[in-house]
């Protein structure tokens, strides 16, 4: 349920038309690609299609039994991997000092859609395996989709075109997270919300219905609150699109953090990550020449200890920012081609 008090400030983001897209209307694709160029969010409006939005009430209702379930029970699905099976809260660092972060998270990969049976072991987790891979389908098939789109209106071909980078006869670190952010009675808790960050892969389909989603306005310089809208999922670019598009589309920078200091109730999301063949090679804002599953390893060992890290580097955020202030290049004038680098 979408609460009625509305948090301040609010980003005012664009909104695109799923059923528009599908059509191939030509003004619906060139509003995708200016949201992209412009905020690197946006609304997609999933009233049209009424599968995904019924796979958003059940899977809301099975993430809840899934979570609920003592956490010995849970960590039998633990994996030790950031790509698939169970990783309690508390492993990364927190959106405020000495913090770590709030959230449950349940990954189901790529991987495990592709053959056709899931890694997890849990008789919750595998009553829910057909569910779990059917809301993967769909949200893979709207993200690349919107790929293609942005494709066209780039005027990419052949292999330059970005879904081309997402062939699934070459391995990806594509996923299904579920995340749960346990509601806690705590004036300042200590483990709290999710660091600010840039998404790694090309583009995320995110589906959350209540507050707690924060995006830095590339306008303003300051961070606002993205209001959670019923049928609506929120769209953001990342990294490995932003990177190969020579800045063309803007990767967001966002986080997520309690709108009081008491959260009164769990909060649930659930994000299909759409990402790049895993040597897919990019070259980063700075130049550096990375391969896809290099720069995801990177960046979660970056989530983990940051501090560790060069600072000048700012690989949270995707080199988006510094101080809660944009300092990435959004090169909107330069080529129009968006080649990989080799």
């Amino acid at each position: 349920m979408i609460a009625n008090a509305k948090p301040s400030p609010l980003l005012t983001l664009p909104t695109i038309r799923l059923d528009h897209l599908r059509s191939g209307d030509t003004s619906e694709s060139k509003k995708l690609i200016d949201a992209c160029r412009n905020w690197g969010f946006f609304y997609l409006d999933l009233t049209s299609d009424d599968v995904l939005c019924r796979q958003w009430e059940e899977m809301l209702v099975a993430m809840k039994d899934y979570f609920e379930q003592p956490l010995d029970v849970k960590m039998q699905d633990a994996r030790q991997s950031d790509n698939y099976g169970y990783e309690p809260q508390g492993t990364e660092v927190g959106p405020r000092p000495d913090t770590v972060d709030g959230y449950e998270s349940l990954k189901i990969s790529r991987r495990e859609f592709l053959k056709g049976s899931t890694d997890l072991t849990t008789a919750s987790a595998l009553a829910k395996t057909d569910l779990f891979f059917d809301f993967s389908s769909n949200a893979h098939t709207v993200t690349i989709m919107m790929l293609e789109r942005l494709s066209d209106e780039m005027g990419l071909k052949g292999g330059d075109r970005f879904e081309a980078f997402h062939n699934d006869k070459v391995p990806s670190l594509t996923n299904l997270t579920l995340l749960r952010y346990p509601k806690h009675d705590e004036l300042k808790g200590s483990s709290v919300g999710h660091n600010k960050h840039t998404d790694i892969g090309s583009l995320t389909f995110l589906l959350a219905g209540q507050w707690g989603l924060q995006a830095l306005s590339p306008d303003q310089e300051t961070w606002a609150f993205v209001e959670p809208r019923p049928k609506h999922a929120v769209i953001n670019v990342g990294d490995s699109l932003r990177f190969p598009s020579k800045g063309q589309l803007l990767s967001a920078v966002h986080r997520v953090i309690p709108i009081h200091e008491k959260q009164h109730e769990d909060r649930y999301s659930i994000a299909y990550f759409l990402r790049i063949a895993n040597d897919t090679p990019f070259r980063d804002a700075a130049g550096k020449l990375w391969s896809a599953k290099e720069w995801h390893d990177f960046k979660f060992d970056a989530f983990r200890a940051p501090a560790s890290l060069d600072p000048d580097m700012q690989v949270l955020t995707g080199m988006m920012e510094r101080d809660d202030v944009h300092v990435g290049y959004v090169d909107k004038a330069g080529a129009a081609n968006a080649a990989i680098a080799t």
